[in-house]
């Protein structure tokens, strides 16, 4: 357990800065190093968050990576989770290590030793802390992996500079330092801003993200054993008191593609478990209703009905409805002639006669009036309606309709998303610093592909599709 609500110290610092007073006025960026920040790229919150509508989007000053655009969801930056960080100084020609923890923020250094040349395991990190440093002068590749890279992805990364230019993010210190408006980068004084799981001054711990694959509680868990990803909340002044110099520092943004995925797979078996729950408390009642409304109500074939209306079930019903109600006023009015035995009588009744006003009402709004087929095929169903309650059947599907088409609606939105996130991962392995020869790493990925493939694969359309990618790759 940490505090990343920031010590006294770090508070004090964050108000009043470590550099001399002397110096308070010169550019800040006179010191020999930048101090970095490394977060992630990932999804706001969702619809079943605690509070949906408390978004942090990325500044629109910023220079973002180009993500898919999804229906569902919107881009924002996190806190990294339990991972590593890798930094090739392209200036000085190295690659350096750093074991990044959820839980204290802390980034440690893995210093290589002869012991750890060809090893797929190194440890050995120094305590850390909360930034990486570096000279102000060099040029920096920055990539975040959950998983430590196998020495061979090691010795790609270092060996391939195509491969850093693709897969890593690249940082211009020197150039950052004249603009302050490098690519996926902001000040560090801004950090609060813009990373949702960090807030200002002091940590608000009110749930958010509890349904994203990283929560920011540690989950409940039956398994004393298992160690599930969480990334606890914290506050900016544990990074800006931290820092030797505010004014110097920057916050870099880096992909967590995986990360994003798991998001969009949790929201979509959200959204199925959603749609589950109404289809078991109304899809059996709503095949009665639609059979009743069927044989007993107005004509509902495709062809018959106003182009306005067609594909669209909701609407069309509604349509029905006053349809219905139109052709019940006509039969009204009918037997109020054939009862009426006084000379004269019905011109007492104005209010009585209410088609002709009803006929309108339904050519202006669907653009089509009731015909005399369609008035005959409901006199002819008559029979069957006394034995039914049509109304009552026909409010039924305008009242539960809505929700149940809402609810298929956010899972086929969803799905959409979760296409796109797929093809914009892609099949390469290496890009996502899986070493697909190494046991470990291996296994790790298929088991997330795994789960998110029965995750996504609960309709014929979904399994279509993921039939068509396999056949492509």
């Amino acid at each position: 357990m940490t505090d990343k609500n920031g010590t006294h110290q770090q508070r004090r610092a964050a108000l009043f800065p470590k550099t001399p007073a002397t110096a308070t006025s010169l550019c800040p960026f006179r010191g020999p190093n930048i101090a970095i920040v490394p977060v992630r790229y990932a999804l706001d919150r969702s619809r079943y968050d605690v509070d949906p509508t408390q978004l942090k989007p990325l500044p629109k000053d910023g220079q973002w990576a180009r993500l898919p655009t999804l229906k569902t969801r919107s881009y924002t930056l996190r806190q990294l989770c339990d991972g590593y960080v890798y930094v090739f100084d392209e200036t000085a020609g190295t690659l350096h290590e750093y074991a990044a923890s959820a839980s204290d923020g802390h980034l440690s250094r893995i210093v290589w030793s002869d012991a750890h040349i060809g090893n797929d395991q190194r440890t050995g990190a120094d305590e850390g802390q909360p930034f990486l440093l570096y000279p102000r002068e060099h040029r920096l590749h920055i990539a975040f992996s959950p998983m430590q890279w196998t020495w061979r992805m090691c010795e790609h990364m270092r060996s391939h500079a195509p491969s850093r230019t693709l897969w890593m993010k690249a940082l211009d210190l020197a150039s950052y330092c004249l603009t302050m408006a490098e690519p996926d980068t902001l000040p560090l004084d801004r950090i609060a801003e813009a990373v949702a799981d960090i807030d200002k001054d002091r940590v608000v711990d009110d749930g958010r993200f509890a349904d994203s694959a990283i929560p920011t509680a540690c989950p409940l868990s039956e398994d004393d054993e298992s160690h599930p990803l969480w990334t606890p909340l914290g506050a900016d002044v544990f990074w800006q008191g931290s820092v030797y110099d505010q004014d110097s520092s920057l916050v870099i943004a880096l992909d967590d593609p995986l990360a994003v995925f798991n998001d969009l797979g949790m929201q979509l078996a959200a959204d199925q478990a959603a749609f589950r729950e109404w289809q078991s408390a109304h899809e059996h009642k709503i095949q009665i209703a639609q059979t009743v409304a069927t044989l007993c109500g107005a004509e509902s074939e495709a062809e018959k009905l106003p182009a306005s209306v067609r594909g669209d079930a909701l609407r069309t019903h509604q349509y029905l409805s006053e349809v219905e109600a139109y052709f019940e006023q006509c039969d009204f009015e009918e037997a109020q002639i054939g009862s009426n035995t006084v000379p004269g009588g019905l011109l007492l009744l104005p209010d009585v006669f209410k088609s002709p006003d009803m006929r309108r009402a339904i050519q202006a709004r669907y653009g089509s009036a009731p015909t005399d087929e369609g008035a005959q095929a409901w006199k002819d169903r008559h029979k069957w309606r006394r034995e039914v309650d049509l109304s009552s059947a026909r409010q039924y599907l305008l009242q539960h309709l809505p929700t149940g088409n809402k609810r298929l609606q956010q899972v086929r939105d969803t799905q959409q998303d979760f296409r796109l996130w797929a093809t914009h991962i892609g099949s390469e392995p290496l890009k996502l610093f899986i070493d697909t020869t190494h046991p470990k790493t291996l296994l790790y990925l298929q088991t997330i592909m795994l789960n998110l493939q029965i995750i996504y694969a609960q309709d014929n359309a979904a399994t279509n599709w993921l039939a068509e990618q396999e056949a492509n790759t």
